[in-house]
């Protein structure tokens, strides 16, 4: 290959990618303003992918019946959640749990189907929950989207631009600690941006739980990435052109939408408030 043809193919890529990513990010902030039965739905279409890509990656068949069980039991603990019934949720993951122990292949399997059921489960309710709060729910989930995206977007690109020590080259080469460092710093800047839009929330200790957010964002990525690596793959599928799968896409927002559920946690009566009010 020429190096023109290399150039021009690597500019095909980002091109690719932007895209991608622009036309998933008008999909997700459409789906959360509307409405929390849009974003809803959003979530549980987006649960069903998740969980075929973990059976992908991690049983090597997809779309079998622990995926399909993992899919119904995140889509009922979501509607649960939904309609303020979460003890009920919970109680059919549990459930669910428990049958993948009794009727897995070994305990290796079933730990790793459990512990897929658990990372797609938590982070759905969690971001459930924050929408349904009427008054600030659709502020909360665009201001974590903000967020993950911030950290992605810094962190990728202080890591090629200023490149530098390695972060953790067993489990992922590409990272650096300048990626690290820019992607759990940059989001600060979010939380100054929305605690001036809001006009009631402190902008320094909004920044503040925007940099413990985006840290878990960055610790996210790892996981996901340690995840691939201990498989053996690159992508968790070809879902997304540009990106690969619809779990690498969204790896660092699924821990930080756990932890924003747990900080929520400080009034579960005003989630969205709790996340954002300080």
């Amino acid at each position: 290959m020429t190096l023109t043809g290399a150039i021009s193919g690597r500019q095909r890529e980002i091109v690719l990618r932007v895209a991608s990513a622009v036309a998933l990010a008008a999909l997700a902030l459409g789906a959360a303003i509307l409405s929390p039965w849009s974003f809803l739905a959003l979530v549980m279409v987006g649960a069903g992918l998740v969980a075929w890509e973990w059976g992908r990656l991690t049983r090597g068949n997809g779309f079998d019946r622990t995926a399909l069980l993992a899919t119904a039991t995140v889509a009922a603990l979501a509607i649960c959640v939904a309609f303020g019934r979460p003890a009920y949720g919970f109680f059919v993951l549990a459930a669910a749990a428990a049958t993948i122990w009794l009727v897995g292949q070994n305990v290796p399997s079933r730990t790793w189907a459990i512990a897929g059921l658990a990372y797609t489960a938590l982070p759905v309710a969690a971001l459930v929950w924050l929408r349904s709060d009427q008054a600030l729910g659709a502020v909360a989930v665009v201001y974590l989207f903000a967020v993950a995206w911030t950290a992605d977007t810094a962190s990728y690109a202080a890591g090629h631009l200023l490149d530098g020590p390695k972060l953790a080259p067993r489990i992922s080469p590409q990272k650096t600690w300048s990626g690290f460092l820019a992607g759990a710093l940059l989001p600060s800047l979010v939380g100054v941006a929305f605690a001036t839009y809001l006009k009631s929330s402190s902008a320094p200790r909004l920044a503040l739980v925007s940099v413990g957010l985006a840290v878990a964002c960055q610790l996210g990525d790892l996981l996901e990435s340690w995840v691939k690596r201990r498989f053996g793959a690159k992508d968790t599928s070809q879902l997304i052109p540009g990106h690969g799968g619809v779990l690498d896409r969204v790896d660092g927002l699924l821990l930080a939408a756990v932890l924003a559920g747990l900080i929520a946690l400080r009034d579960p009566a005003a989630p969205a408030r709790s996340l954002l009010i300080w």
